[in-house]
């Protein structure tokens, strides 16, 4: 039996970052006391501390042994497509996280995290997937990042990067939403400039012009690899989305997720400003500490209600556009997080009607993935289905006004970069399918007569990364071994007893 919590975490670490486990555990994350955090990995560990200023946190590092595993935070690792491919399986040394201490210590802010957190390594290869994400890791941080349109400067390709949390403060800027009366910021604390109820991220005041947009559309690619998006662009195979880049602005560097890197904690963000630690959602699964429970927010059942978990406190973009804009119309086609949204797709499944997925052919499919895989072809028919219902709203069907919102997710980029790992044809084919998707919606603004009255933005929720399907050593055992009684939920390790 083990004393106390510290010295059983401590024994969890000790086990994840032996050697032994080298080429699986990037590091392991703690937190040991209030404010204070620690992450650890085989070859040195650091521990750091925050404190509030000014409604914003600090951070301090309080004491390194061995090798700082979080000293490199620089967003322009593996900054294009082939250096990318020629550094894949990146060794903890060579690795950068970006904005690390933030990303984690949001993260246990959380009633419901964990009481540590393994992280693996780039290279591990821990279930059927070639292309993974969910660490802290730059490229499974790094998702692209396109602006134009009204209110979005034309700069070009812009060195830099920014972050998943900031989307929706600077959506709410470009419509210019009213500032929230009760508005919180990162620490809690009151923050007279948010546009949503808890405001974590800050408008990227750098792209903005200042100029108010009545409409904005937004198009997430669910793990697109940016350095992928970037070379399809350059190569012409991703007309549409290079036309925006062209006409707006793009974030060499793209943005990045916060911890946990993974899709339900990130759409939320980017749909909320709230970071996962905030939000209510923390990642697709955990344990629910108020109930002893796990939601799986990846199966459809509770998918279509992943909303319920969102943090009362906590508002989405598209209650932000009714309370500030009261009978605007606003639509999210498959976005988990569509609270407040005029029209649901998710919507439409709880109330009862039927998924109408296309049964024929599929518009914008590429015929080679779709032959060679079954879950191409199933997400092609979702993504399809996700354009359809925005078109629907776009040319006014139901007889709404025009979208003042629109949040388009689109999911097979991250499926086939699952399946394929970000460098393989099924992700290339993805980011050509979803660009023609991109293109027919466009098209659809420019039909209403107001496409220069709109801005675009070009998103995902994270990025995606290669793995090597021979290291495939769990740590599960290993774990078992070291008598702890706890609970493993996806690498979130849960004291028992």
């Amino acid at each position: 039996m083990h004393a106390s919590r510290d010295a059983a975490v401590a024994e969890l670490e000790a086990v994840l970052t032996d050697s032994n486990l080298d080429g699986q555990v990037e590091m392991v994350l703690s937190r040991p006391e209030t404010d204070t955090y620690r992450a650890a990995a085989v070859d040195g560990a650091v521990v750091f501390n925050r404190r509030p200023e000014d409604g914003r946190y600090r951070y301090e590092v309080v004491e390194v042994v061995g090798r700082h595993p979080l000293a490199d935070q620089s967003e322009d690792r593996f900054g294009d497509h082939d250096d990318e491919r020629s550094r894949i399986y990146p060794r903890r040394e060579a690795n950068a996280y970006p904005y690390a201490f933030d990303s984690i210590a949001q993260f246990f802010d959380s009633p419901h995290a964990p009481d540590a957190v393994a992280l693996h390594t780039p290279a591990h290869h821990f279930d059927s997937n070639l292309g993974q994400h969910g660490s802290l890791g730059v490229v499974q941080a790094r998702g692209p990042f396109i602006a134009a349109g009204r209110g979005i400067r034309a700069l070009g390709t812009v060195d830099g990067s920014t972050r998943t949390v900031n989307i929706a403060p600077t959506v709410a800027a470009l419509l210019d939403l009213d500032v929230h009366p009760d508005g919180v910021g990162p620490t809690g604390e009151r923050r007279p400039d948010a546009r949503l109820r808890r405001q974590d991220g800050d408008p990227d005041h750098a792209v903005l012009s200042g100029d108010r947009a009545d409409h904005v559309v937004v198009f997430l690619l669910d793990g697109c690899n940016a350095n992928l998006l970037h070379d399809a662009m350059a190569a012409g195979e991703a007309p549409n989305i290079a036309a925006l880049a062209g006409r707006g602005s793009r974030y060499r560097h793209g943005l990045m997720a916060s911890l946990p890197t993974a899709t339900l904690a990130n759409h939320t963000t980017a749909v909320t400003g709230a970071h996962p630690g905030h939000s209510g959602v923390l990642h697709n699964t955990w344990l629910d500490r108020s109930c002893g429970r796990i939601p799986n927010l990846l199966e459809l059942d509770q998918m279509i209600v992943a909303m319920r978990h969102l943090d009362p406190t906590v508002e989405t973009l598209f209650q932000a556009v009714q309370r500030s804009r009261p009978g605007a119309f606003s639509t999210a086609t498959f976005e988990f997080c569509d609270t407040g949204a005029s029209f649901s797709s998710f919507g439409l499944l709880r109330d009862g009607h039927p998924a109408v997925l296309p049964d024929g052919e599929v518009d914008h499919c590429d015929a080679d993935a779709a032959a060679s895989s079954a879950a191409y072809r199933f997400m092609s028919g979702v993504d399809h289905t996700s354009v359809a219902h925005t078109l629907a709203a776009w040319e006014q069907l139901e007889g709404n006004a025009l979208p003042t919102l629109s949040w388009c997710s689109l999911a097979l980029t991250d499926e086939a970069g699952h399946e394929s790992g970000p460098h393989g044809e099924l992700a290339r084919a993805a980011v050509r399918d979803s660009d023609a998707r991109v293109g027919s919606v466009i098209a659809a603004v420019e039909r209403a007569g107001v496409l220069e009255r709109t801005a675009f933005l070009v998103i995902a929720d994270h990025g995606m990364e290669q793995n090597d399907p021979t290291n495939d050593l769990l740590w599960s055992d290993a774990l078992e071994a070291s008598g702890v009684p706890h609970l493993d939920v996806e690498g979130f390790l849960y004291l028992r007893g």
